[in-house]
């Protein structure tokens, strides 16, 4: 249980020193992600251990920064792709006027003042509770990546393949949680984060063509066809997952 709760102390220390390094604009874009993914990763652990309050409160900390890191790495994309002046122009000028909003609403304060109130202790659990939610881990997880996966469409929908995405991210960071454990699995936990990359290449280039459709970009007739490969690619990665009675056998 030390090596879980060392962890998850680690995930919040480079939590507050990412939140509290972006204090006025223009923000790195690297301190946002990594900011990003140290809430989720918290937010993870807050639902291991099934304190729902305070998980719904890191996923609204996330939320808030969403907009801002998709318009990071979309103009991140462009400027590798070297896409015309006018859409690197829009994509910079857009990303610079959110970046003005979060920071004048305050939610970096807000995130910074949730991270300080949440000590470890607090969310803590009696061992025995914690040892069984562990022994739980790899059941649960199958149950709900099964059930994820009977819910798909034949084809699945941008949304779907969104809701699945997030639901991986998920169970990958519980699996990060147990690593130092006699529950680890650390190929299930590979196989997750191999799943989760495929669905994220998709869900990114997604908002990509839509954010390009909104801002009426030159590029977006091309960001929508490369749209549609990585579907197609996410598609197939969750049909290589087999019948959704058996996404255990084949997460390894």
């Amino acid at each position: 249980m030390a090596a879980m709760e060392k962890r998850a102390a680690e995930y919040h220390a480079r939590a507050v020193a990412f939140a509290r390094a972006l204090r006025k604009p223009p923000f790195h874009p690297e301190t946002v992600h990594r900011l990003r993914t140290h809430l989720r990763r918290l937010q993870a652990y807050a639902e291991f251990l099934r304190r729902p309050i305070v998980a719904r409160r890191l996923a609204q900390n996330v939320k808030w920064l969403s907009r801002l890191r998709t318009l990071d790495v979309l103009y991140q994309y462009l400027r590798r792709r070297k896409a015309p002046a006018k859409d690197l122009r829009r994509v910079a000028w857009a990303l610079k006027e959110e970046a003005m909003m979060v920071a004048s609403t305050g939610r970096l304060e807000a995130i910074r003042s949730m991270l300080a109130k949440m000590t470890l202790a607090r969310l803590r659990r009696p061992v025995a509770f914690v040892e069984d939610r562990l022994s739980a881990l790899r059941q649960e997880t199958s149950e709900q990546l099964a059930a994820a996966l009977h819910k798909l469409s034949p084809e699945a929908t941008r949304k779907e393949l969104h809701r699945l995405r997030l639901l991986v991210k998920s169970l990958r960071y519980k699996e990060e949680i147990a690593l130092e454990t006699a529950w680890a699995d650390p190929h299930r936990m590979m196989a997750l984060k191999r799943l989760q990359r495929t669905l994220g290449d998709y869900c990114d280039r997604d908002q990509f063509r839509r954010l390009a459709k909104k801002m009426n970009l030159a590029c977006r007739g091309e960001l929508k066809k490369e749209c549609r490969r990585y579907r197609d690619r996410a598609r197939a990665a969750v049909l290589k997952l087999g019948p959704p009675e058996e996404p255990a056998s084949d997460l390894r």
